[in-house]
C-alpha cells in the first residue's frame, strides 16, 4: 500500500480489518497504546473510553479522528512500528516486506544445521 495514501483513502473492509486487530489487543497493544501516541490530549481518550462503554469501536473513533488532520499509512506504519504491533503492521506493508517475530519458530541458519555440534565426551573417572 502506498505510504503517501490518506487515512481516509483506506479501503473500509482494510480499516475494518486493522480496528478489529487493535481493538482486541491488551494494553499497550491495544487501543490505549494507539491512543497515547496519536491523541493530543487524556481528555480524548476519555471520551473514547466512554464511546467503547457504549459498544462503538475505540480504534476506529480514534483513527477517524486522526485521518481528519491528513494523516497518511506512512504515520500509521510509523506508529505501529514504534508500537512493535507487527500483527497490524502486515495489512499495510507490501507483500514483499515480512516482518520476523520474535521467538516464532526456527531460523533459516537452524533449518540449515539442525542440531548444535557435539561438545566430545572425556572418559569418567572411576572412584
Amino acid at each position: 500500500m502506498d505510504s503517501s495514501m490518506y487515512l481516509y483513502d483506506v479501503p473500509p473492509v482494510l480499516m475494518e480489518k486493522f480496528c478489529k486487530i487493535i481493538d482486541s489487543g491488551d494494553d499497550s497493544l491495544g487501543w490505549r497504546g494507539l491512543a497515547s501516541r496519536i491523541v493530543p490530549s487524556w481528555t480524548e481518550v476519555r471520551r473514547t473510553e466512554r464511546l467503547e462503554a457504549i459498544g462503538k469501536s475505540p480504534t476506529r473513533e480514534l483513527i477517524w479522528a486522526w485521518a481528519q488532520q491528513n494523516k497518511t499509512v506512512g504515520d500509521l506504519v510509523k506508529v505501529l512500528e514504534d508500537m512493535c504491533h507487527y500483527r497490524a503492521l502486515q495489512l499495510f506493508s507490501p507483500q514483499e516486506t515480512q516482518y520476523s517475530f520474535p521467538n516464532s519458530g526456527p531460523s533459516k541458519s537452524s533449518r540449515d544445521n539442525p542440531s548444535p555440534p557435539q561438545l566430545p565426551t572425556s572418559p569418567t573417572v572411576g572412584y
